[in-house]
């Protein structure tokens, strides 16, 4: 199956799109997604910019609802990742 990864902040070093369209074995959920994610910044050379973003990152559903780990994700869906953000 594939979904759409809708980038915010940092992670929109993985594409030079704002979406990044990925391919998800079916009944795919959010943790299998964060791991795709790390095979991923691996393959990009990303690591010591984005190591831990598939860890810490939010993911948010099309109707804005924050998703846990176990969130079964659905072929074509577009799922959103927020980087956590830092400040003070």
């Amino acid at each position: 199956m594939k979904i759409k990864l809708k980038l915010y902040g940092s992670s929109k070093m993985l594409s030079d799109k704002e979406i990044l369209n990925i391919e998800l074995p079916n009944n795919s959920n959010i943790e299998s997604l964060r791991s795709t994610l790390r095979k991923i910044i691996s393959e990009k050379h990303l690591k010591n910019s984005l190591e831990n973003l598939p860890k810490t990152a939010a993911f948010f559903s099309d109707a804005d609802e924050i998703v846990n780990d176990n969130y079964k994700l659905k072929n074509k869906e577009l799922i959103s990742m927020i980087p956590p953000i830092g400040g003070g």
